[in-house]
């Protein structure tokens, strides 16, 4: 789980990264991310995903690897963008392909 402190949670926040960050895309998933300023990682998950159960089901999966990954993760504010076909791929598809997201981006420290 990740702890509401890492979280980025306003609108406002969630703007400012999305019209200042670099976006990085894989398969179901997209990453904006704009380094520096603290750790804090939002989720979207919109409408287009299906309905609350699922579009829940997707925001706890990924908050959960954003967890397990915290400490490997680098500072910045960044956000993970739900894509359609996510909903088929299971907590371990998911993790790996926010991995990799970080990778590219250069997020994700080796070890720790």
């Amino acid at each position: 789980m990740l702890a509401k402190a890492f979280r980025l949670r306003l609108r406002g926040s969630f703007a400012y990264v999305r019209a200042h960050g670099v976006k990085y895309n894989e398969r179901a998933l997209s990453y904006v991310v704009l380094r520096g300023r603290g750790k804090r990682i939002g989720f979207i998950v919109s409408n287009k995903i299906g309905k609350a159960t699922k579009r829940n089901l997707v925001k706890r999966r990924m908050r959960a690897a954003a967890g397990e990954m915290l400490s490997r993760i680098g500072d910045g504010q960044m956000i993970f963008i739900a894509r359609p076909g996510v909903t088929e791929m299971s907590y371990a598809e998911i993790k790996s392909c926010m991995a990799s997201l970080l990778v590219k981006a250069g997020m994700l420290k080796e070890g720790a």
